[in-house]
Protein backbone atom coordinates (compact mmCIF):
# COMPACT_ATOMS: atom_id res chain seq x y z
CA UNK A 1 0.00 0.00 0.00
CA UNK A 2 1.48 3.32 -0.92
CA UNK A 3 1.40 5.96 1.74
CA UNK A 4 -0.09 9.37 1.65
CA UNK A 5 3.32 10.90 0.71
CA UNK A 6 4.61 8.46 -1.97
CA UNK A 7 0.88 9.38 -4.18
CA UNK A 8 1.85 12.97 -3.13
CA UNK A 9 5.20 12.77 -4.67
CA UNK A 10 3.84 10.98 -7.75
CA UNK A 11 0.78 13.24 -8.06
CA UNK A 12 3.69 15.97 -8.50
CA UNK A 13 5.71 14.53 -10.98
CA UNK A 14 2.85 13.34 -13.32
CA UNK A 15 1.60 16.94 -13.07
CA UNK A 16 5.22 18.45 -13.80
CA UNK A 17 5.71 16.01 -16.69
CA UNK A 18 2.41 17.17 -18.30
CA UNK A 19 3.08 20.60 -18.45
CA UNK A 20 6.76 19.94 -19.97
CA UNK A 21 5.26 18.49 -22.49
CA UNK A 22 2.74 20.92 -23.78
CA UNK A 23 5.24 23.69 -23.25
CA UNK A 24 5.67 25.59 -26.49
CA UNK A 25 9.19 25.22 -29.07
CA UNK A 26 9.43 28.19 -30.61
CA UNK A 27 12.44 28.69 -33.49
CA UNK A 28 15.22 30.08 -30.76
CA UNK A 29 17.92 32.58 -32.49
CA UNK A 30 19.83 31.92 -29.22
CA UNK A 31 20.70 28.62 -30.08
CA UNK A 32 23.58 27.77 -32.53
CA UNK A 33 22.79 26.65 -36.59
CA UNK A 34 23.23 23.17 -37.04
CA UNK A 35 25.75 25.21 -40.34
CA UNK A 36 27.51 28.32 -39.82
CA UNK A 37 29.59 30.54 -42.14
CA UNK A 38 31.80 33.60 -42.12
CA UNK A 39 31.37 35.56 -45.52
CA UNK A 40 31.40 38.38 -47.09
CA UNK A 41 29.23 40.29 -49.84
CA UNK A 42 31.60 40.28 -52.54
CA UNK A 43 32.46 36.63 -52.10
CA UNK A 44 28.67 35.76 -52.10
CA UNK A 45 28.34 37.25 -55.22
CA UNK A 46 28.96 33.81 -56.52
CA UNK A 47 26.93 32.31 -54.55
CA UNK A 48 27.40 29.50 -51.82
CA UNK A 49 24.99 26.55 -51.05
CA UNK A 50 24.55 24.42 -47.63
CA UNK A 51 23.11 21.14 -47.22
CA UNK A 52 20.84 21.68 -44.48
CA UNK A 53 17.32 19.33 -42.98
CA UNK A 54 14.19 20.81 -43.41
CA UNK A 55 11.22 20.32 -41.32
CA UNK A 56 10.72 20.19 -36.91
CA UNK A 57 8.60 20.14 -34.44
CA UNK A 58 8.10 24.31 -33.34
CA UNK A 59 4.86 25.87 -34.94
CA UNK A 60 4.78 29.26 -34.89
CA UNK A 61 1.67 29.56 -32.81
CA UNK A 62 2.63 31.50 -29.66
CA UNK A 63 6.30 32.63 -30.24
CA UNK A 64 5.43 36.17 -29.53
CA UNK A 65 9.30 36.92 -30.28
CA UNK A 66 8.72 36.24 -33.88
CA UNK A 67 7.32 39.29 -35.29
CA UNK A 68 5.20 38.67 -38.51
CA UNK A 69 2.66 40.11 -40.18
CA UNK A 70 0.55 36.30 -40.19
CA UNK A 71 1.56 33.13 -39.16
CA UNK A 72 2.54 30.70 -40.74
CA UNK A 73 1.69 27.20 -40.48
CA UNK A 74 5.04 25.33 -41.19
CA UNK A 75 6.91 23.37 -38.43
CA UNK A 76 10.27 24.32 -37.67
CA UNK A 77 13.27 23.08 -35.31
CA UNK A 78 14.13 25.31 -32.59
CA UNK A 79 17.88 25.41 -33.27
CA UNK A 80 18.30 26.95 -36.36
CA UNK A 81 19.45 25.04 -39.80
CA UNK A 82 21.79 27.48 -40.88
CA UNK A 83 23.69 31.01 -39.79
CA UNK A 84 26.31 33.77 -42.06
CA UNK A 85 28.15 35.80 -39.92
CA UNK A 86 28.53 38.69 -42.80
CA UNK A 87 30.55 41.96 -43.74
CA UNK A 88 30.63 44.14 -46.48
CA UNK A 89 27.17 44.02 -47.32
CA UNK A 90 26.81 47.66 -47.78
CA UNK A 91 24.40 48.39 -51.06
CA UNK A 92 24.10 44.77 -51.61
CA UNK A 93 20.51 42.68 -51.58
CA UNK A 94 20.79 39.35 -50.90
CA UNK A 95 18.54 36.02 -52.37
CA UNK A 96 18.42 33.19 -50.14
CA UNK A 97 16.11 29.92 -51.64
CA UNK A 98 15.95 26.78 -51.00
CA UNK A 99 15.90 23.96 -53.44
CA UNK A 100 14.23 20.48 -51.79
CA UNK A 101 12.03 17.57 -53.20
CA UNK A 102 9.65 18.39 -50.32
CA UNK A 103 7.70 21.51 -50.01
CA UNK A 104 9.59 23.46 -47.65
CA UNK A 105 9.28 27.16 -45.68
CA UNK A 106 11.84 29.61 -45.01
CA UNK A 107 12.07 31.96 -41.76
CA UNK A 108 14.40 34.48 -41.61
CA UNK A 109 16.00 36.82 -38.28
CA UNK A 110 18.47 39.64 -39.37
CA UNK A 111 21.37 40.60 -37.11
CA UNK A 112 18.83 43.80 -36.59
CA UNK A 113 15.95 41.24 -35.56
CA UNK A 114 13.87 41.56 -38.25
CA UNK A 115 11.83 38.45 -39.03
CA UNK A 116 10.81 37.34 -42.77
CA UNK A 117 9.24 34.40 -44.17
CA UNK A 118 8.40 32.85 -47.38
CA UNK A 119 7.18 29.32 -48.39
CA UNK A 120 6.49 30.02 -52.36
CA UNK A 121 8.87 32.90 -53.21
CA UNK A 122 9.46 30.48 -56.54
CA UNK A 123 6.20 28.44 -56.48
CA UNK A 124 4.19 26.48 -53.70
CA UNK A 125 6.42 24.69 -50.99
CA UNK A 126 9.30 26.86 -52.90
CA UNK A 127 10.64 29.64 -50.58
CA UNK A 128 12.68 32.31 -51.92
CA UNK A 129 13.55 35.72 -50.08
CA UNK A 130 15.32 38.80 -51.25
CA UNK A 131 16.76 41.25 -48.52
CA UNK A 132 16.77 44.32 -50.09
CA UNK A 133 19.40 45.41 -46.79
CA UNK A 134 20.37 42.53 -44.97
CA UNK A 135 23.31 44.80 -43.45
CA UNK A 136 26.14 43.27 -41.81
CA UNK A 137 25.99 40.89 -38.98
CA UNK A 138 24.58 37.57 -38.70
CA UNK A 139 21.61 35.76 -40.76
CA UNK A 140 19.78 33.33 -39.04
CA UNK A 141 17.65 30.67 -40.84
CA UNK A 142 15.23 28.05 -40.39
CA UNK A 143 14.05 25.98 -42.93
CA UNK A 144 10.75 24.09 -42.17
CA UNK A 145 8.17 21.77 -43.98
CA UNK A 146 4.44 22.09 -43.69
CA UNK A 147 3.57 19.00 -41.65
CA UNK A 148 7.20 19.06 -39.71
CA UNK A 149 8.65 15.75 -41.45
CA UNK A 150 12.07 16.19 -42.03
CA UNK A 151 13.44 15.91 -45.27
CA UNK A 152 16.78 17.65 -47.10
CA UNK A 153 17.30 20.66 -48.79
CA UNK A 154 20.00 22.72 -50.02
CA UNK A 155 19.84 26.55 -49.11
CA UNK A 156 21.59 28.82 -51.51
CA UNK A 157 22.36 32.52 -50.65
CA UNK A 158 23.58 35.06 -53.43
CA UNK A 159 24.46 38.81 -53.01
CA UNK A 160 24.09 41.41 -55.92
CA UNK A 161 24.09 45.14 -55.87
CA UNK A 162 21.36 46.47 -54.11
CA UNK A 163 17.95 48.90 -54.90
Amino acid sequence: MMSLWRIAVLGVVLAATQFAGSAIACPNPDMAAARQISSNGAALRLGQSRRVFAGGKAGLDGCAHIALPHIPTAQFNDAPGFSADLSGMIGLAMEIRAESDCATALLVRTDGGHWYFDDHGRGAGQPRLILRRPGSGEITVWLGTPDGRQCRARLNLQTYAGQ
